[in-house]
């Protein structure tokens, strides 16, 4: 089983670093290098330190959350480690195809800090609950709001965002009937059911117990959200400001290169809507996709002598920084931990 970890580790790190020299390869094969290096020196560091700042800001929502779920099931945790998760689900989001690593990651470091899997599990639910539907309910806005921009200037694109919008707003549906409904939850897994034994698929019934025990841990969700309608308001404001911030770092690095013609909420719901029509394909982090439809639905906002720096800017802060950052501090947390146990184990 530890070898499979480990394999498993290896195969996600050399698929990240392949996705990111093949990303930057097709980025940077037909610009100027020393004309992207010279349009990076020349931007506002003002503005890029407020970026940095945004995303300093997101991933510490995502801890503020997980940490106001636990406290209100009787666990104490401080400020330091939900950052210290919110960071772990980051990073290994990050690396992992369609950011299938993060919760488990989270869990694994909860258990390792004695927290009780069901509180944790609780508190990963309703994390993603909120920021599934301030991502849709920002990126249908955005979509509203960008309509004209989005269908007459970008071409073939509009369909994958049209694909992306949808399946995420099919997702957040399913997460919410299976959180308020769990009668429906399990009429729908007597039909998989059916279907998988019309296939003959060994392992039924123990796809049946993986799935009552998943809508066991919805019902539980259910029935704290129902308990705790002020913890959710709280959860869900933070989300939004989690987003909100997010989405703005595209428009803060184009005020950094000086410019000012496009307004800011035309910013932020472009962003929201690339987002979440990437956010659902299965690529680590999104690579590729991103970087291609940000030089494609921002081709229009900034000149195209500075696109291509824009795009690697706006990326390097939003996405690429924070992995190096986010390892890094994983890294920490874990030495020193570690220190601190063989400390008080020789003690």
């Amino acid at each position: 089983m530890k070898n499979s970890k480990i394999t498993k580790r290896i195969f996600n790190a050399i698929l990240f670093l392949l996705f990111v020299i093949l990303t930057f390869y097709i980025v940077l094969k037909d610009n100027n290098i020393g004309e992207i290096i010279n349009n990076v020196k020349n931007v506002n560091v003002l503005f890029i330190g407020i970026s940095v700042l945004s995303m300093f800001i997101f991933i510490s929502c995502e801890g503020i959350n997980i940490r106001r779920v636990l406290k209100t099931c009787g666990c104490k945790i401080s400020l330091l480690k939900s950052f210290k998760y919110a960071l772990v689900g980051f990073f290994f989001s990050s690396i992992t195809p369609s950011a299938s690593g993060g919760d488990p990651a989270q869990l694994y470091f909860m258990s390792k800090d004695k927290l009780p899997v069901s509180h944790s599990a609780l508190a990963l639910l309703v994390e993603l609950s909120s920021f599934q539907f301030v991502s849709c309910t920002i990126a249908i806005i955005g979509f509203i709001y960008n309509y004209d921009i989005l269908i007459n200037n970008i071409g073939n694109i509009k369909y994958l965002l049209f694909l992306g919008l949808t399946l995420n707003i099919i997702i957040l549906l399913c997460l919410l009937v299976m959180i308020f409904s769990k009668k429906f939850a399990l009429k729908f897994m007597e039909i998989v059911c059916k279907i998988l034994n019309v296939f003959h698929y060994k392992k039924v019934d123990e796809f049946m117990v993986k799935f009552n025990n998943q809508i066991e841990e919805y019902h539980k969700c259910s029935l704290y959200l129902k308990n705790n309608k002020l913890v959710l308001c709280k959860i869900i404001m933070t989300t939004s400001l989690q987003m909100i911030l997010y989405h703005s770092i595209p428009y803060f690095v184009y005020l950094s290169f000086g410019l000012k013609d496009v307004s800011y909420l035309t910013f932020i719901f472009m962003e929201a809507v690339l987002y979440i029509s990437v956010s659902s394909l299965p690529f680590p982090g999104a690579m590729g996709v991103s970087e291609g439809g940000f030089m494609i639905m921002f081709k229009m906002f900034f000149p195209m002598s500075i696109l291509s720096s824009a795009m690697l800017i706006s990326r390097g802060i939003s996405f690429y920084l924070f992995v190096i950052i986010s390892g890094i501090l994983i890294t920490i947390f874990i030495l020193v931990e570690k220190c601190l146990l063989k400390k008080v184990h020789n003690f």
